[in-house]
């Protein structure tokens, strides 16, 4: 009851302080107004109790002060004065995020400090950040940070210190490189203080296409991206927000045109486009993808939700976070990959498949690594999540806009409030019960979204049928007076089906989920201090670098034969208490018929590629059937297999 009344009260905060950009579809920033349950919560709770609530365990920067001062350097040769900047900036990030939601005093308190003093040490026109750092990119990470407090206190301190902070710099300044991100920041401060200087900026130094990766000319094109992955994922929200603040259409076709040639050209399986560093393209299914851009890129599919209000990029973020989100970490979260994929048979400290530091420990399941973004960006991609999945609209709408077990609760008109509770196990299951609690009748506009991958959805009303269509890939709006203890029931049918990757293989998608073959394991600590690690090893010895080796066959290819379905192998219900993506509890698999064929470790210690066109033939007639369980269960995973010849 204590906590239902903080939420009521936060909510209070949110309603005053989270107005939407003016051309946006929908309010977001209500993380103060949202209760994570079920599965989700475990998976909270489990980075809180892992690597988000033991930062010394991922070593530097992140056993340092963090923004509560100054940070030193580890080593006068590796990386960049920003880095450490920017890295822990992710960190806190998704720290504080995360102390909100499960209401973690320490972790808060230890998030705070960092704001307290990067306000009190402003430079004397107001410039914030390390003043021995040049580049904008560090304030371009943080003010998420300041976002973050300001969206649950309220505290008008945040968006005077930051009008202050950007009034000090021009359209040359901020048109350098990735300087140009502080855009985000620019808009969301106009948004708060209406200084039109601060979109005036914004608009030239955008337009001016001087800062050399997304820029204008490269969006509208046509020609396939080549640039650093994060840049990418950073810099292609920035036309939406422009249009979310101007409403020029040229802003929202170049966002949408450059989404589009992003997916074509680079999308995985998974959810997240190849990016080993560089965009690296999806002509081989098996490039990598940097665990940064699992919560970059969802990020700004979460702008492209608020703005356009289209089911679309809900769909996009459900399968990047349930998919390559839990897969790039072990089930307790205390390790992570740098780069991670949709076939990954071997991760050890020498099995990096990709050409970027090819050889080297990037694909191995770790605390520590050698550069130190991922280690700090991995916390966001879940408490980004959870902070959008109930969202207001300008109608005074309420959306259920990414499903998960949750409550939340919204302010109404006249003083009143509604709390809504969502019960299901989603998405390991497609029935998804919205139970309201009113103190009277009240005219609620409720938004229920469609999955564009569900042909069969119903809707039903304290028991009975809605009657209405429930087209794929739509918000539905049931508009009705509302009363205490009404529930809706949305029953979304999940029929696995087989996806191909032209020319490289099949793979089976259920809902948002992936399937994949969970490669028998061998798994290991790692106590090997690799050259690469600049001396880096975990400060905790309870959170363990991992090598692990399949132990057992993973050489299979699958048989697309129609006349062999698919079959869903419900397990019996899970244990209060357990954990749908650890693999002995997941409460769904797939049968899938198989045979196996001649396919190998590349030189004993890599994954291979695909054979061939994705046609492999058999070495033995007898089909064998494997069970694929959800790609987030899984370390070790064939996800895309060859079809059999």
């Amino acid at each position: 009851m204590k906590k239902l009344f903080s939420i009521i009260a936060l909510c209070l905060v949110g309603t005053a302080t989270n107005a939407q950009a003016p051309y946006a579809q929908f309010q977001g920033g209500m993380i103060g107004c949202i209760e994570p349950q079920g599965w989700i919560e475990e998976f909270l709770h489990r980075q809180q109790t892992g690597l988000t609530g033991h930062p010394e365990a991922m070593s530097y920067p992140y056993d340092s002060c963090l923004w509560a001062g100054e940070i030193g350097r580890n080593t006068e040769t590796y990386g960049s004065d920003w880095w450490r900047y920017e890295q822990t900036a992710y960190y806190t990030d998704g720290l504080l995020r995360l102390g909100y939601l499960l209401g973690d005093r320490e972790m808060i308190a230890k998030a705070e400090e960092g704001i307290r003093y990067t306000l009190a040490n402003a430079s004397s026109t107001g410039v914030l950040g390390n003043k021995a750092i040049e580049s904008m990119w560090p304030m371009c990470v943080y003010f998420r940070v300041l976002q973050a407090y300001y969206e649950r206190t309220g505290d008008p301190a945040i968006p005077a210190a930051l009008e202050r902070h950007y009034m000090n710099f021009t359209q040359e300044q901020v048109e350098k490189w990735r300087n140009i991100v502080s855009i985000e920041g620019m808009l969301w401060t106009y948004g708060k203080t209406g200084n039109a200087k601060l979109l005036d900026i914004c608009e030239r130094a955008y337009n001016g296409g001087k800062f050399g990766d997304l820029t204008p000319a490269v969006a509208a094109g046509d020609e396939r991206f080549v640039m650093h992955g994060v840049t990418c994922m950073e810099e292609l929200k920035l036309p939406m927000l422009l249009y979310a603040y101007t409403g020029k259409r040229y802003y929202l076709d170049l966002a949408l045109n450059a989404e589009r040639k992003l997916t074509r050209d680079h999308m995985l399986p998974d959810g997240v486009p190849a990016s080993a560093e560089a965009l690296v393209g999806n002509g081989n299914v098996i490039n990598s993808h940097e665990t940064c851009d699992i919560s970059d890129y969802t990020w700004t599919l979460e702008q492209f939700l608020l703005t356009t209000g289209e089911v679309r990029w809900a769909d996009k973020i459900e399968k990047a976070v349930f998919n390559a989100g839990p897969g790039a970490v072990t089930k307790d979260f205390r390790s992570l990959q740098y780069f991670s994929s949709v076939n990954q048979v071997i991760a050890t400290g020498r099995s990096n498949h990709n050409e970027f530091f090819h050889g080297s420990t990037w694909m191995a399941f770790r605390p520590t690594h050698e550069t130190e973004c991922c280690a700090g960006n991995v916390h966001r991609f879940m408490p980004n999540y959870v902070a959008h999945m109930w969202l207001r609209g300008k109608d005074g709408s309420i959306a259920a806009a990414l499903y998960g077990p949750s409550a939340a609760t919204f302010d109404l008109p006249n003083g009143r409030q509604c709390h809504i509770a969502q019960r299901t196990s989603y998405p390991f299951d497609g029935e998804i019960e919205f139970s309201f609690g009113l103190k009277e009748r009240t005219d609620i506009p409720f938004l229920l979204r469609i999955p564009a991958w569900c042909r069969d959805a119903k809707i039903y009303v304290n028991g009975k049928l809605w009657r209405d269509a429930c087209p794929a890939g739509t918000f539905v709006t049931l508009r009705r007076k509302f009363k205490n203890g009404d529930r809706i029931r949305l029953c979304l049918g999940m029929q696995p089906v087989m996806n191909t990757v032209p020319g490289q293989g099949i793979y089976v998608q259920r809902g948002p989920l992936l399937f994949s073959y969970p490669v028998p394991q061998r798994k290991t600590a790692d106590r090997t201090v690799y050259a690469n690690m600049n001396g880096k090893v975990p400060g905790n010895p309870e959170f363990e670098c991992w090598s692990i080796e399949p132990a057992g066959p993973w050489n299979y290819a699958l048989c697309s034969d129609p006349v062999i379905p698919l079959k869903v192998i419900r397990t019996k219900p899970a244990a209060a208490g357990s954990y749908p993506f650890d693999p002995e509890h997941t409460p769904v698999k797939i049968s899938v018929p198989v045979k196996p064929i001649d396919w190998e470790l590349e030189k004993g210690r890599y994954t291979p590629r695909l054979p061939a066109e994705g046609i492999a033939r058999a070495v033995s007639d007898r089909i064998e059937y494997l069970e694929l369980i959800p790609y987030g269960c899984t370390e070790l995973r064939l996800t895309v297999f060859p079809q059999c010849n």
